[in-house]
């Protein structure tokens, strides 16, 4: 199996990961109860992460801008606010803390305000209701190989998690659709019938999803009576339908409808042709959200730790009417999609979350203002005493249907932002800049400004001193590497990524110590980790490879390189046979 580059970025990443294993006691489930002392946290619904758009660029690829979201983004941290008022008394709040704004991309932007979502659910004693899961799984010839073999792997994580009292079902979709395994409660018996059901999943088929979800809703609909409990169905797919309905309005209302009737979506995204923008539509619907898998990492990462909570809907229908101070204006709301924003009169701005789920992570929105346009040339106002901006909230309870409302004012910014409201600033700059990178590449062809924007984005963030921060300044280095290369700044690679800059096609200039190899003989590392000999007489060998900051490993041939790489040159150096070869680029990577 080849191993991804991007992903031997640090040293000591080669060692095989572990993998849990179902219990041998038949009513245990796979993990204990997850810890979390004080009241439990709130996110939104919808995209819950960017882990397609960072497996794309781990692959060096410029991301597609629709594979990116503020919200997923912002999914994968805890965003809580530290506010100095008192803790949140009902089952729905919206806390609110300000700081000045300094968004590269936004730079009339004067202030970002954070809407924290909060609850007074203890999280020391909540326990997520008894679970009727639907598991609806994509089995069409696109899903076949890894994409098939996560959803085997999500779906006997979730089986080993699941505790008595809950029930699964199975549903199988590929040209036509069916219920594979019926209806069947969590306990000895139950649970080896569903591990069971699980293997003999096999891939066939086109992708007609309309008729998977469908039989889905209905098992749902027809288990859901006689269950007392939470009834969810859970997609399993890489959103390529070719086969009935294959537009995002059928499977919205679909899901709407279904929502109505108490049976929420979750779905789960696989696969290198995932098409995240159809997925983040038909999650951000009422009852909806969404995340992505990766490899086995992100399975047992995402269910081990957010499976009680993805599937607990706290509220619907957020409704948050924001308007501002007279001399501002709201320039952008980060953490919902921008159909959910409706402007007002008055400079106001209507935000709609259709659902929020209970969590171990905060969630919640961002806002950024600006000067209004007749304010522009004057003095900037004495905020002091007077308020940024008035929210106004109103909510329908997922746990007994009531409607409440609740309002406040938000005030100037006054000392150092919390810490967490801090990481919500870097992380819009970084959406914006990513967004903005990623549509002149896509759209406008604009190579260069690509670069220069991640670029400047990368300084920013290795500026930034929150070690939360490290998964960001590795995505957006490897962005600038591949950037580099494209716009012809070979040389140029960070030296965190300086394992990128060995892609291309290398000649063999000197040979020195006993091994196989000639001058002039050619040596090509591609993207997909194979490295090509091709030696003077014509004849092509291939073995994978692996790289890191500072060595070169060839599989086959069992030999680790040290290497020292420029933009022209590359000398590998074999320490145990002092084997040393220099090279000349004769090519650089596409």
């Amino acid at each position: 199996m080849r191993i991804g580059l991007a992903m031997l970025a640090a040293a000591a990443l080669w060692a095989p990961q572990a993998w849990a294993q179902v219990p041998d006691d038949d009513d245990q489930s796979l993990v204990d109860e997850i810890v979390v002392t004080g009241a439990m946290a709130v996110r939104q619904g919808g995209a819950q992460d960017i882990n397609h758009f960072r497996g794309q660029a781990a692959s060096f690829h410029i991301p597609m801008p629709d594979t990116l979201t503020a919200e997923g983004l912002m999914g994968d941290y805890d965003l809580t606010l530290q506010t100095a008022g008192a803790p949140c008394a009902r089952m729905f709040c919206v806390a609110a803390e300000s700081m000045r704004a300094s968004l590269a991309d936004r730079p009339d932007d004067r202030v970002l305000v954070g809407l924290g979502f909060g609850t007074n659910i203890d999280a020391a004693t909540w326990k997520r209701q008894p679970l009727n899961l639907v598991a609806v799984v994509d089995k069409s010839g696109s899903m076949d190989g890894e994409p098939l073999d996560l959803v085997r792997k999500s779906l006997r994580q979730i089986v080993g998690q699941l505790k008595a009292g809950d029930q699964i079902s199975i549903v199988l979709y590929g040209d036509t659709s069916a219920v594979h395994l019926a209806p069947t409660a969590i306990d000895g018996a139950g649970r080896r019938r569903a591990l069971a059901a699980i293997d003999k999943i096999e891939s066939a088929g086109s992708t007609n999803m309309e008729e998977g979800l469908r039989v889905g809703y209905d098992t749902a609909f027809a288990s859901a009576g006689a269950f007392r409990g939470a009834t969810r169905v859970m997609l399993f797919t890489d959103e390529r339908p070719n086969v009935g309905g294959t537009d995002a309005e059928s499977f919205m209302g679909m899901a709407q409808e279904a929502s109505a009737r108490r049976v929420g979506l979750t779905t789960i995204g696989v696969g290198v042709q995932f098409d995240a923008a159809l997925a983040t539509r038909i999650s951000s619907v009422r009852g909806g959200n969404l995340y992505f898998m990766r490899d086995e990492k992100d399975v047992e990462a995402v269910f081990s730790k957010k499976l009680d909570t993805m599937v607990s809907e706290l509220a619907y229908d957020l409704a948050l009417r924001l308007k501002p101070n007279p001399g501002y204006r709201i320039s952008g709301v980060y953490g919902v999609p921008a159909d959910m924003l409706v402007a007002g009169p008055e400079g106001e701005v209507s935000v709609t979350v259709p659902t929020a789920f209970l969590s171990t992570e905060g969630g919640g929105l961002f806002v950024g203002l600006a000067r209004a346009e007749a304010a522009r040339n004057l003095p900037e106002p004495d905020l002091a005493g007077a308020p940024l901006m008035q929210v106004n909230l109103s909510y329908v309870s997922a746990l007994d249907g009531s409607a409440a409302s609740d309002a406040l004012s938000v005030a100037a910014p006054a000392g150092a932002p919390g810490a967490n409201l801090a990481l919500g600033h870097a992380l819009v700059d970084e959406y914006l800049s990513l967004q903005k990178a990623t549509s002149l590449f896509h759209q406008d062809g604009d190579e260069e400004g690509a670069y220069q924007t991640f670029r400047q984005l990368a300084s920013r963030l290795e500026a930034n001193r929150d070690a939360r921060l490290k998964p960001e300044r590795e995505m957006v280095e490897v962005l600038v590497a591949q950037s580099a290369r494209l716009s012809g700044h070979l040389g140029e690679t960070p030296r965190h990524a300086a394992w990128l800059d060995l892609l291309g096609e290398w000649e063999i200039v000197r040979v020195e110590g006993g091994i196989d190899l000639t001058r002039g003989d050619r040596l090509q590392l591609t993207e997909d980790n194979e490295a090509v000999i091709t030696r003077l007489n014509g004849d092509d060998e291939y073995e994978s490879f692996r790289a890191n900051n500072s060595q070169l490993v060839l599989d086959d041939s069992n030999l680790v390189f040290a290497y020292r790489v420029s933009a022209q040159t590359l000398t590998l150096t074999e320490a145990e046979t002092g084997v040393e070869l220099r090279l000349k680029r004769t090519s650089a990577a596409e």
